[in-house]
């Protein structure tokens, strides 16, 4: 009786967690503006679509880390529900400024062409905004990290879950290591770089997070052949 009732504390808090990532979509394309009523409004609407793509692929991210965790564990103790409503809210209060970081991105990268936010009118706004969602993105990192860290811990895990965890693990090392450099450039870049490159080094992730996997299943995949050719001898 008392295993049912943790595991349906677990589904209500993953389905809060899930409708909490659903919301933040929501209010990322809420935010983008009123609904277009000219071809122009129509146009500006589709050329902030990069910009919008990059901020759903990173909250996509963030939802697809902790979906894997309900999957791999169905159980929830104090710490991990500590641990999930702190990223809800994290994610909940950086929605906004990941969609001004990508528009303001962008738009320096693209030399203009992308549309732009108005947000951060001076340089100094700006490289403060940088700093601040370079915060959020390492706050989020540690967060997942522990949360994975804490799950793992519990028993001697399966190999899936062994896998899984440390995939993730490393994910979250690499969002925050690119989180840092972003800071670290946001506050001592020259005034050239600080409007764009803050930004911009968040799409490194993808590749380093490609490059890693592929290294450990290039590993696992050495190993296993290794351990074929010395069982057959």
């Amino acid at each position: 009786m008392i295993t049912v009732a943790k595991d349906d504390m677990a589904r209500r808090l993953d389905a809060f967690v899930d409708a909490a990532f659903a919301f933040a979509v929501t209010l990322l394309i809420v935010g983008g503006g009123d609904t277009p009523e000219r071809f122009s409004d129509l146009s500006a609407m589709l050329l902030r679509a990069p910009a919008f793509a990059a901020a759903f692929a990173l909250i996509a991210m963030f939802w697809l880390g902790y979906r894997d965790l309900g999957r791999l564990w169905s159980h929830r103790d104090v710490l991990s529900t500590t641990l999930s409503l702190a990223i809800v809210f994290v994610v909940l209060l950086y929605v906004f400024p990941l969609r001004f970081i990508m528009e303001a991105a962008l738009h320096a990268l693209s030399g203009g062409w992308l549309p732009g936010t108005r947000l951060a009118e001076t340089l100094q706004e700006q490289r403060y905004l940088y700093v601040a969602y370079g915060a959020g993105c390492l706050i989020l990192s540690v967060l997942y990290g522990t949360l994975y860290r804490h799950h793992r811990g519990q028993g001697e895990p399966t190999s899936d879950q062994a896998l899984t965890a440390a995939i993730w693990i490393s994910n979250w090392s690499i969002l925050a290591g690119v989180s840092g450099v972003s800071m670290l450039l946001a506050a001592a870049a020259p005034d050239h770089l600080a409007s764009w490159a803050p930004g911009v080094v968040y799409m490194v992730i993808g590749p380093l997070i490609g490059l890693s996997m592929a290294l450990r299943f290039g590993r696992g995949s050495r190993a296993a052949a290794v351990d074929t050719g010395e069982a057959t001898s």
